[in-house]
C-alpha cells in the first residue's frame, strides 16, 4: 500500500474495517477488485558486477524465470515459487541490456557484442546459436517468424533474417530520430520507441528493409514498452516515461494515439500488462495495479508495498515477479495473485 493510500485509509478506518483488515506494508497483501497479492518466494540476486548496475530484467513464463544480471543470463525453475531452483546460465562477453523471449529462443541485446540468440529449449544448458554484430550498442531484440528486429543506439532499428540462425543476414535498418530505446512485437507488428518523443510502428510481414507504417510524435514517449490485447478488439501499448505511466491505443497501427498519462504515487520504471490491467514497478512505492479498461481514464486499483525499490516487473499466470533493491542488495520477489 502506498503512503498516499495509507493516509486515506487512516482517514476512513471505520469504512475500511467493514470490508477487510488493513494490510501491513510489505507483509500482508493488497486487495484490488478480487486481485489478492502476497509474497510467496524470492530469488536472491548476487552483488552487481559494477557499481550502479542492477539485474536489468526478469521475464517469467511456463514455470521458468529468466533473469539477466551483468553479463549473465540465468534460468530458474519456479513451478514451486517457494523453492526456486537455479538451472542453467549463459555468460555473454558484454553486459546484457535487455532481452525478449519467443518460444524456445531468447533474443538478447548485449551492448557492443550485439544480438545473441540463445536456445533455451534445455533450461539447464542455454546455448548460443547465432549472433549479429550491430554498428553500435545493441539494447534489445524482438522476433516475428524468421525476422528479428534489434534496437541499436547508433543504427536505430535493425532487421535481420534468421532463417539460418547460425548466420543471420542483415535485411536493413531504419534510423530512428532521438535515442532509440525499446522494441516489442505483437503479431506481425513491431513497435519501437525513442527518447524524447517518438513511437514507430513497423509491419514485419512486408518484404524488404524496415519502413514505418506510422509514426507518432508525443512528448515523453516511453523508454520501456509492453503491448497487450485489452479485449473488444483493442490493443494497448504502455510504458514508463518521466516516472509516469504512458498509455497508447494502438488498435489501429496506422493511427496510434496516446490515450493517457497516468501519474503513479512513486516513480514508474517499468510496466507489465495482463489484458487491460497494468502492473507498474513504481520505484520506492512498490507495485501499482492500474485498470486500463477505459484507456483514456486509467484508474488505480491498489498497490503492494515492498521493502526495496521496485525496478522491473513481469506477470505470468497467477504470479508477479519483481526485480527489487539496488546493486548492493537485490532480489526477485515472487508474488502470488488470486
Amino acid at each position: 500500500m502506498s503512503r498516499r493510500w495509507a493516509l486515506s485509509a487512516r482517514c476512513a478506518a471505520v469504512f475500511v474495517a467493514l470490508i477487510f483488515v488493513a494490510p501491513v506494508p510489505g507483509a500482508v497483501p493488497a486487495i484490488t477488485q478480487g486481485v489478492h497479492l502476497e509474497q510467496v518466494g524470492s530469488i536472491p540476486v548476487p552483488a552487481a558486477p559494477r557499481a550502479g548496475y542492477l539485474a536489468s530484467q526478469v521475464t517469467a513464463r511456463d514455470g521458468y524465470a529468466y533473469i539477466s544480471l551483468g553479463k549473465a543470463f540465468t534460468i530458474y525453475e519456479v513451478s514451486d515459487p517457494a523453492a526456486p531452483q537455479r538451472l542453467g546460465s549463459y555468460e555473454f562477453p558484454d553486459e546484457i541490456w535487455r532481452f525478449r523471449i519467443t518460444g524456445s529462443r531468447a533474443y538478447v541485446g548485449a551492448n557492443f557484442f550485439g544480438l545473441g540468440i540463445l536456445d533455451i529449449s534445455d533450461p539447464t544448458a542455454p546455448r548460443l546459436v547465432g549472433t549479429h554484430d550491430t554498428l553500435g550498442q545493441a539494447s534489445i531484440a524482438a522476433a516475428f517468424e524468421t525476422k528479428v528486429v534489434i534496437i541499436d543506439h547508433m543504427e536505430g532499428l535493425v532487421m535481420v533474417d534468421v532463417s539460418d540462425e547460425a548466420e543471420p543476414v542483415l535485411v536493413g535498418s531504419y534510423y530512428i530520430d532521438g535515442y532509440a530505446r525499446d522494441v516489442v512485437t505483437f503479431g506481425s507488428l513491431a513497435f519501437a520507441t525513442e527518447s524524447p518523443s517518438g513511437l514507430y510502428v513497423f509491419d514485419l510481414s512486408k518484404p524488404g528493409p524496415p519502413e514505418p507504417v506510422s509514426i507518432l510524435h508525443a512528448a515523453g514517449a516511453p523508454r520501456a514498452i509492453e503491448v497487450s490485447s485489452a479485449g473488444g478488439g483493442s490493443t494497448l501499448l504502455c510504458g514508463a516515461s518521466g516516472g509516469n505511466l504512458q498509455v497508447y491505443d494502438v488498435s489501429d497501427p496506422l493511427a496510434p494515439v496516446r490515450a493517457a498519462t497516468f501519474e503513479t504515487p512513486g516513480r514508474a520504471e517499468h510496466v507489465a500488462l495482463d489484458g487491460a490491467v497494468a502492473y507498474v514497478a513504481d520505484g520506492e512505492a512498490g507495485i501499482q495495479i492500474v485498470d486500463l479498461s477505459t484507456p483514456t481514464e486509467p484508474r488505480l486499483l491498489g498497490s503492494y508495498e515492498l521493502a526495496k525499490r521496485a525496478h522491473y516487473v513481469s506477470v505470468a499466470g497467477s504470479h508477479v515477479f519483481v526485480v527489487a533493491g539496488d546493486e548492493e542488495d537485490a532480489e526477485v520477489v515472487i508474488l502470488r495473485r488470486s
